[in-house]
């Protein structure tokens, strides 16, 4: 069974169309998207606007053949919750936010939670751990949120907002009990594990979740799929998969004009052939 697993699509309105492209010719049997889908050009209140184009592109997809798994990320208006959910009722993927699906033998898991940045807009925000609020030290503006009517609000206390809210801690877990066998589980997680230096932003900063790392370490999936740090791999010696135990993680980054993606093949629950677009082959 081939897969195609990328993330951060949402910076270039092209990269859908080239998706659709490299699906048609690289005819997998399974197409991961670990968040940031929507384009945000226009901004993110005008991502609704574009959700029939993203449609259309996830139809072209599918009529390849191809199972498309998608979750939500930190860039995606949070209105498109309700959208995604449609979409799967409609047969164009499977919306795997907070939930397991079992998909052609194996089952996925969703996690669109990251640890706090300097950006407004704070939705997928949550704690590490309730322990951990995790917030970042320097803001590039006040903390947003989107309201019901697609309006932005101020957040006036963030550490309020926060500690409301379910850990990246405790929505790892969760899910992990609801999984039936955890070593032929795949989990998509839009932000990446601290210490495999799959977190390595352009200025040097190493933004990983210390959570993902140990919920990976403890838990020892069969593959998780990570985004978030566009410009990772070019900053950490192109390093877009790495080992944890027995787990494999791939962040593949998403730069530039091409398409930057994984395949692989799995078979009996190996992964087998991993290879990166635009770096190669995993050694």
């Amino acid at each position: 069974m081939k897969f195609m697993c990328l993330a951060d699509l949402h910076e270039n309105k092209k990269k859908w169309q080239q998706l659709v492209g490299e699906v048609e010719k690289q005819n997998p049997d399974i197409v991961v998207v670990a968040g940031d889908l929507i384009p945000k050009e226009d901004g993110i209140l005008n991502q609704l606007s574009l959700f029939p184009e993203f449609k259309r592109h996830a139809s072209s997809i599918r009529e390849t053949g191809a199972e498309l798994v998608l979750i939500l990320g930190n860039d995606d208006n949070r209105l498109l919750i309700s959208e995604m959910e449609k979409g799967e009722e409609e047969g164009l993927w499977h919306y795997t936010v907070d939930r397991v699906k079992k998909i052609k033998g194996y089952e996925f898991c969703g996690c669109p939670w990251v640890p706090d940045y300097p950006f407004p807009y704070k939705y997928w925000v949550a704690p590490e751990s309730k322990d951990n609020l995790a917030i970042s030290g320097f803001q590039l503006d006040q903390p947003i949120r989107i309201n019901d009517d697609n309006q932005i609000e101020i957040i006036n206390n963030l550490e309020e907002y926060l500690a409301a809210k379910p850990s990246i801690q405790e929505v790892l877990d969760e899910l992990a009990a609801e999984v039936q066998d955890l070593s032929n589980s795949i989990w998509l997680i839009h932000g990446p594990p601290a210490n495999l230096a799959l977190d390595v932003c352009g200025s040097g900063d190493r933004v990983g979740s210390q959570a993902v790392y140990q919920f990976l370490l403890d838990k020892q999936p069969l593959l998780s799929v990570h985004g978030h740090i566009h410009e990772a791999p070019a900053h950490n010696g192109n390093i877009w998969a790495s080992k944890v135990g027995k787990t494999t993680c791939i962040q593949p980054g998403q730069l530039d004009e091409e398409l930057y993606y994984v395949t692989f093949e799995l078979e009996d629950g190996q992964i087998k052939h991993l290879n990166h677009s635009i770096y190669g082959m995993f050694q």
